[in-house]
This record gives C-alpha cells, sequence and structure tokens, in this order.
C-alpha cells in the first residue's frame, strides 16, 4: 500500500535529491517552483507503510483531466510493485482521467520501452500524436515525446494546448 500525502519537511531534500538524479535538465522546472506548496504543481510524496518517503509525483489539475508532470521511485525502492500501487493510489484520489509524457519507444534511453510497458500496465495508452515538449526555460532544446492517457478517447491536439500553455507557460 502506498499513500500520497504532502512531502514532509524531514524529506524535503530527499524528494529533491531524487528529482534532480531522475530527470535530465532538459525535463525539469527549477525545483522552488515544485517545492512551493501554494502552487501548481502540486508535489505529492510517496509514503509505504511504514510511512517511509520512497518518491514522489507532481500533478497538475485541469478541468477534464489531471496531468503528471514528473513521478520517480527512489532507485532503492524499484521493483517491488511501489510504482504500479502509487499509480494506482494517484487515479483513485483524482478520479479523473491522467495524462502523462515519456519518451518515444525509439528512444535512445532503453528504458523507454519498459517506461511504456508500466505505464500501460497501469491502465495508460499511447496516444496517436506527435508531440514536442517546449523548453523550460531559454537554452533548453524542446524534447520530442509522447502522450500517454488512462482515457485514450482525450483530444491530444488540446491536451498539447493546455500543457504548452498551462505548464510550459509557451504560446505558439
Amino acid at each position: 500500500m502506498i499513500n500520497l500525502a504532502p512531502v514532509a519537511a524531514a524529506d524535503k531534500a530527499a524528494a529533491e535529491d531524487l528529482y534532480l538524479a531522475a530527470f535530465p535538465p532538459e525535463e525539469r522546472r527549477p525545483w522552488q517552483q515544485i517545492a512551493d506548496t501554494g502552487t501548481m504543481p502540486r508535489l505529492c510524496g510517496l509514503y509505504n507503510n511504514e510511512e517511509l518517503f520512497v518518491g514522489f509525483v507532481t500533478v497538475w489539475t485541469f478541468e477534464r483531466y489531471a496531468y503528471v508532470e514528473h513521478f520517480a521511485v527512489s532507485p532503492s525502492q524499484r521493483g517491488g510493485g511501489i510504482g504500479a500501487a502509487a499509480m494506482a493510489a494517484l487515479r483513485q484520489m483524482l478520479g479523473m482521467p491522467v495524462v502523462l509524457e515519456v519518451e518515444p519507444p525509439t528512444h535512445r534511453d532503453p528504458m523507454a520501452p519498459r517506461r511504456i510497458a508500466f505505464y500501460e500496465r497501469c491502465g495508460f495508452a499511447l496516444l496517436d500524436y506527435d508531440y514536442m515538449q517546449p523548453p523550460y526555460s531559454a537554452g533548453l532544446p524542446s524534447v520530442p515525446l509522447c502522450l500517454m492517457s488512462t482515457d485514450p478517447g482525450l483530444d491530444p491536439a488540446e491536451i498539447e494546448r493546455t500543457l504548452h500553455s498551462q505548464v510550459y507557460g509557451y504560446s505558439s
């Protein structure tokens, strides 16, 4: 069982370290924008039955769906079902379709197909859509990614417009 809760003050440094280790610079925003509890995205800690911090998820909530911007489980805790339990708990907590971005299955990272398979086991489907994540800040590149959703009927063009304007502050 995994509980989602605000990240405890004692776990903030561990959450930041995991964030910096799990995501390359072109796929992350400044940590302070995440750690600021009064703004989006909402930072949720993942806690096991012993109330040990085992990971985090950042979530944006929109009218028709929620967007998981970042999701990471501590390396020492991976492979034991924590990620799947966290996704199930998150989906139940949100009570609406969930959208996320993943590297394409052809990405140079050999983990990309495994991540997609993991999310498929969690009830997500790849959306057939050419998607590009805009840069988080000047000097960083755009990143070709894929969209996945628990509701494959969502309009990927609408998702793109919302993410680009609300999450990335980008207008085309």
